[in-house]
């Protein structure tokens, strides 16, 4: 068997100038980035490749690659740092100087110092590479590197780039007409695509660092080279694609041209002559001293200025100005007011840009017109921007394409060519690990620039009867097990112990924060005798008006005594009108239930929103829901009463604050609850605890079972008051109108409501949505309890402060405006609710209706109260009509589905 011997050829590692074992003939068939061209016969391919060699030669006789400098030169330039700089330096250069075009930017300073760096960083890329890698120097990509750096003193002004605060003149009488003058436009421009087409070419290299590329290089290091029929077909592979990737180029290109500026187009010139023409008639009457010749050919030019803007009114360009005078001798035109004053001419339909480039100004004879070609330069701009996107897709669709071809032709049956060999080399290689491997020739280092060769055949095959030999040799002299029982323990052991490190835990070091009224451990009920009055009941202490505003969606809860609170709390679960109240009546001792009430309002803190109040309008919104929509034909009497319950107590003992602050300060709740909504377990521990009282227990004569199957349900109800499990609820709500749309629609939704996991859906629902009903309420309602909610938010955020832990959005008073906070929160959080409880039970468009009143009534006091930008006033006028629009329609439709199908 033949072994390769090293040679000093053209496959030379780069990172110790040893050669790879390959010899030049073998290199054009697997270096795509050096071509074919430095070994062809031709003088300037030759002259290419000796000078190459020549100064590869001279640094390694130096010493040059293998220096530390260059070394860490080369690390720094390959790593990930770098890389993600070059991308984005790259993309800097392709597109921020169309994007100033885009935007009209008039100045060049802020160009000028970001492409500045650019060039540095292209600069220093090109340069390092060229100096420590081997493959790289007058490889393809050191050839594309040079053109796209070099091409970046065309985009700066100072070098060699447009000077944005001058406008393109265009003198008519400079002898070669506007002809040279558009000749030398397109051949600027010409040339400007051309270096945008260089630094396109860097996207090669960047192209490496994707994800496909990557996985496909990194495997590609562990393969050997393929068989010459996988060869050709890889050949064919590319070759076809390759060819396509060209054809579509060509024709796609040229559809890029489309919105290119007019400067093809004489009119402006023509226009410009036939002023001038004018002018010279006026002049010549002005100075033989015809006053009435004059007068008539003034007449005629400024006729004819009126028929050059009318000319270009219904067009993106045309002209602002216009003016008299003279060309001096120097070449400045010179105007003559006192002449003939054009500066009476008005109604002109452009004005001049802020960004002298984009104006043209054609000057002829005594004539000079200014032209505003603002929106044809953004045009051009973002054509540019639209070629180089669609030729950076097109490489990556097709570096893609060519990778999958890669593998499926080459690599995948080389892998099953060699899946065998490998398996057997893993067993030889674990039977002779205490042996030294003796091919460490190389580096660790790997040139992205080089031909990417691998080991042959030969060379693995070579290894395997070496690791046979081995073997062999251990065989005859030792044929003892225990080194192989010695190889299993170590690796054995390695793994136990690569198994057994662990992590140290971190103390967060945080102080746990009890935020008022939390009480200890926020479990322990009041142990105050709550016990109701004497003579209390559902009815002696409710207000007439009270109970006509249970009929309606203008309870207010707010203004209530405590007594009228337990009064409505305890009528709205036996309430005669209601289903529900039947079997509570039958199964609940009213002394109990309105113990339970009292109690439950002696738990609730004082806080200003999260309080008993909120507690009775969520009961209130519940109870209001359930009649809405007719739970009766789908939820049995006890969910409905279980409803009611929960909504009692879906916040009893709210310490003010939310779960994050709890987890943040690391409080006992959180511990507690292992950070798993810590305040809704609380509620329920602390609601099933109140209920375990005698006195309090409305569900003491209730069988067990029916107590069991309550309980879960009411502990699944509250828990989804979470508002992490909103948009979860929100997609499952949506799922459930989707799969049973047209039974929704016609109001039969006790023929799609049949699971258990339907009914605990629905449950979720009417409790979150009570929970969360303030954007849905009369005006005056909403906006009270949104300030209410607020003020509690901005407490919590005051104590975050002082806790020293970030203050959470909507949190700092010092930073949050309330009604565009509320705009907010209606569009992204309430508005989606709203649509799919509506979409589910259309009796609910009432909710709909009021959301669009409020997100409304919302943006005028947004602007009443901070007086915004007009542009601030659009984006946000614009979000609100979104939303008030689709509430409108999402009403209607629901109206009419209800008129059609109702009773």
């Amino acid at each position: 068997m033949v072994k390769v011997e090293p040679l000093d050829q053209e496959g030379v590692r780069e990172s110790s100038g040893r050669s790879n074992g390959k010899h030049d003939r073998d290199s054009s068939h697997s270096d795509p980035d050096r071509g074919s061209a430095v070994h062809q016969a031709s003088a300037p391919g030759a002259f290419v490749y000796a000078t190459r060699h020549l100064v590869r030669d001279l640094f390694q006789r130096l010493g040059w690659y293998e220096s530390s400098l260059a070394l860490r030169i080369r690390r720094f330039l390959r790593g990930r740092v770098f890389a993600a700089l070059t991308m984005v330096s790259l993309f800097v250069a392709l597109f921020m100087g169309e994007i100033f075009a885009v935007a009209q930017v008039s100045t060049n300073t802020a160009l000028d110092i970001v492409l500045t760096i650019v060039f540095a960083i292209f600069a220093f890329e090109f340069l390092g590479l060229a100096l420590t890698d081997t493959s790289y120097l007058f490889g393809f990509f050191f050839w594309m590197d040079l053109l796209g750096t070099v091409s970046m003193v065309f985009d700066i002004s100072f070098l060699a780039g447009l000077d944005v605060q001058e406008p393109v003149m265009v003198n008519r009488e400079s002898g070669g007409s506007s002809q040279q003058n558009v000749i030398v436009v397109r051949a600027t421009r010409a040339a400007k695509l051309g270096a945008r087409a260089g630094r396109i070419s860097r996207v090669l290299k960047i192209l490496r660092f994707l994800p496909f590329l990557m996985n496909s290089e990194s495997q590609d290091s562990k393969k050997v080279k393929i068989a010459k029929v996988i060869s050709n077909q890889l050949t064919n592979g590319l070759s076809t694609r390759v060819a396509f990737l060209t054809i579509c180029i060509v024709i796609v290109m040229p559809m890029f041209t489309m919105f290119t500026y007019p400067e093809e187009d004489e009119s402006m010139g023509a226009w410009t002559e036939l002023l001038a023409l004018n002018a010279d008639s006026y002049y010549e009457a002005w100075a033989s001293g015809n006053a009435t010749l004059a007068n008539v050919r003034r007449s005629r030019l400024f006729s004819e200025l009126t028929r050059l803007k009318d000319f270009y009114a219904d067009v993106s360009y045309g002209p602002f100005n216009a003016k008299f005078g003279e060309s001096l001798d120097s070449g400045v035109f010179e105007a003559r007011p006192d002449i003939l004053d054009l500066s009476g001419v008005t109604g002109w339909t452009f004005s001049d840009p802020s960004r002298k480039s984009s104006s043209r100004v054609v000057t002829q004879g005594r004539m000079r017109a200014y032209f505003d070609l603002t929106v044809p330069k953004q045009q051009e701009a973002a054509s540019s921007m639209g070629l180089i996107c669609f030729i950076i897709i097109v490489m990556c669709c097709f570096g893609l394409v060519m990778s999958s071809s890669i593998s499926v032709i080459a690599l995948q049956p080389l892998e099953r060519m060699l899946s065998v060999v490998r398996e057997r080399c893993t067993q030889i290689f674990k039977y002779t690990s205490n042996l030294k491997d003796d091919s460490s020739s190389g580096s660790d280092e790997e040139s992205e620039y080089d031909d990417m060769e691998h080991d042959s055949e030969f060379v693995l095959l070579e290894k395997v009867v070496s690791k046979l030999a081995a073997i062999a040799d251990l065989s005859a002299t030792n044929q003892e097990p225990e080194v192989k029982a010695d190889m299993n323990e170590n690796e054995i052991m390695q793994l136990s112990w690569m198994q057994g490190a662990q992590v140290p835990a971190v103390n967060a070091g945080r102080a746990s924060v009890a935020p008022k009224n939390f009480g200890k451990g926020g479990l322990e009920a009041s142990e105050t005798d709550h016990r109701p009055p004497r003579g209390l009941n559902a009815l002696n202490s409710m207000p007439v008006a009270v109970m006509e505003a249970l009929d309606t969606a203008h309870f207010n809860s707010l203004d209530l005594t405590k007594e009228v609170r337990c009064s409505v709390a305890a009528y709205l679960i036996t309430d005669t009108s209601t289903q529900w109240s039947t079997w509570a009546r039958s199964n609940v001792p009213q002394a109990q239930l309105l113990a339970f009430v009292v109690q439950m309002e002696s738990n609730y803190t004082g806080n200003p929103f999260h309080n008993f109040a909120h507690a009775i309008d969520v009961e209130y919104m519940v109870y209001r829901y359930m009649d809405l929509i007719g739970a009766e034909q789908f939820l049995s009497e006890t969910t409905q009463f279980s409803l009611l319950i929960s909504a009692i107590g879906h916040d009893v003992g709210h310490t003010g604050v939310n779960n994050q602050y709890l987890i943040e300060t690391s409080n006992e709740l959180a511990v507690r609850y292992n950070d798993h909504s810590p305040l809704e377990n609380m509620h329920c521990a602390r609601l099933f605890q109140i209920i375990s009282t005698p006195d309090t227990n409305v569900f003491s004569q209730i069988e067990k079972d029916l107590y069991k199957e309550m309980r879960k349900g009411m502990i699944d109800a509250i828990l989804h008051t979470d508002v992490t499990k909103h948009n979860e609820m929100i997609k499952e709500l949506g799922m459930l109108y989707q799969m049973n749309s047209e039974t929704f629609d016609s109001l039969c939704p006790e023929t799609a409501i049949t699971s258990n996991t339907h009914i605990s859906l629905i449950s979720g629902m009417l409790l979150h949505g009570a929970d969360v009903s303030n954007p849905v309420k009369p005006w005056s309602l909403c906006r009270r309890l949104a300030y209410l909610c607020m003020d509690e938010f901005f407490a919590q955020g005051d104590l975050e402060k002082a806790a020293g832990i970030p203050v959470q959005m909507l949190n700092d008073r010092e930073k949050v405006n309330r009604p565009n906070a509320q705009i907010g929160f209606i569009e992204f959080f309430i508005a989606p609710m709203v649509m799919e409880m509506v979409h589910l039970f259309p009796p609910l468009h009432s909710l709909a209706e009021y959301l669009d009143e409020n997100i409304r009534n919302w943006l005028e006091v947004w602007q009443q109260e901070t007086n915004p930008a007009p542009d601030a006033v659009a984006k946000v006028a614009a979000r609100v009509r979104k939303v008030a629009d689709n509430m409108n329609l999402l009403a209607k439709t629901a109206q009419e589905h209800q008129s059609q199908f109702g009773e």
